[in-house]
């Protein structure tokens, strides 16, 4: 599994330290369960999400010594974190760069992180060294039935504000980075056309290059087989 690959770098880095986890963006925390499972306990989990339900429900999944939650929003000033307690502090962010400006984000934990502490994050990818063919070779994993009917439902409760139309899917430059692919889909109507969905698909290259410039230093990288999936382990 892609969220446990990192887990034997990750003990090497521990090596007998405590340390501190902040999951940002965990929702029920899934995905950071696979890697608890492969890790010692931290001394202080963190779970921080747009959900504070889900951000507490993430805590009971994870051992620590100390737990807390905390709402957060990661797409402006990111509030700030517990003080630190141990001498390495492991941050995650799983799932959450394909909605959201992928360089800002990168650059506002950037800032938030001490030497020494670690981002471990993941990102969907478009597989070819193209984002834009990528994007249209996955196209079909969103313009399919059950996602229609699950945006359609969503539109509709947002009715009278969206006249009557159609769902388009297709792939478009993002507007924040031109080169960027983004998956969309849009409510067309004769009046106007709303975008209700939207999924970033960047190139590997394209990761990290938003690494660099967030002044970050790549320690691992993990892709999976099909390269529509990645993490990448970084720090200060």
């Amino acid at each position: 599994m892609l969220y446990e690959r990192p887990a034997p770098i990750l003990r090497r880095w521990l090596a007998g330290h405590s340390y501190d986890w902040i999951a940002l963006g965990c929702a029920a925390g899934q995905k950071e369960s696979l890697l608890a499972k492969k890790l010692p306990p931290p001394a202080i989990f963190h779970a921080a999400d747009t959900n504070l339900a889900l951000a507490q429900r993430a805590t009971a999944r994870i051992k620590a010594a100390r737990k807390s939650y905390g709402r957060i929003d990661l797409d402006s000033h990111l509030a700030s974190f517990p003080p630190p307690f141990s001498p390495r502090r492991l941050f995650t962010l799983f799932g959450v760069l394909p909605n959201l400006a992928p360089l800002p984000l990168l650059r506002r934990l950037s800032q938030k992180m001490r030497k020494g502490d670690l981002l471990l994050f993941s990102a969907n990818l478009a597989p070819e060294t193209s984002g834009f063919l990528g994007a249209r070779r996955i196209l079909p994993q969103y313009d399919n039935p059950p996602t229609r009917r699950w945006l359609e439902s969503a539109v509709r409760q947002f009715r009278p504000r969206l006249d009557p139309g159609r769902l388009f899917f297709g792939v478009f430059p993002d507007p924040r980075q031109r080169t960027l692919a983004r998956i969309e889909a849009r409510w067309v109507s004769a009046r106007r056309t709303t975008i209700v969905f939207s999924s970033r698909r960047p190139t590997p290259a394209q990761v990290e290059t938003w690494i660099r410039l967030a002044r970050l230093r790549r320690v691992a990288r993990f892709l999976e087989p099909r390269r529509e999936e990645g993490a990448w382990l970084v720090t200060r």
